[in-house]
Parts: C-alpha cells; sequence; structure tokens
C-alpha cells in the first residue's frame, strides 16, 4: 500500500518565493516496528550482536576529545 503525504494547507512557495529554488522532491519513509532474526538485517531494529563476542570499547579517554 502506497503512503503519501497529503498537499499542504499553505503553499510556502507563495508566501516565500525566494524558497522556490531550493525545492525538491522527497522521500517520506514510514518504518515499522519488527523483530529482525538472526538472518535479517538489523536496520531499523535491534541491533544483532553475537552473544559470543565482547562488546567494543575504547580505553582511549583522549581519542573522542577533538
Amino acid at each position: 500500500m502506497a503512503r503519501t503525504t497529503p498537499p499542504r494547507p499553505l503553499d510556502i512557495t507563495a508566501v516565500f518565493p525566494e524558497l522556490r529554488e531550493h525545492s525538491t522532491t522527497a522521500t517520506r519513509l514510514h518504518p515499522r516496528p519488527g523483530a529482525p532474526t538472526v538472518r535479517d538485517s538489523s536496520v531499523g531494529g535491534p541491533l544483532l550482536w553475537p552473544a559470543h563476542e565482547v562488546w567494543p570499547v575504547c580505553d582511549d579517554a583522549g581519542a573522542h576529545e577533538p
């Protein structure tokens, strides 16, 4: 089922014509909760980390300083 955004109640480029040159078509995502298994991607779901692997850490306190 295609989901679309309804037309805006106000044409913003009529109010601010200088914005017209910056307009473009956008794609809106409509994510839904999922339950990925070990065979699925974890993008958009819980991070799947192997139980036998240690979670990575950085012991260098200065590594995050600009």
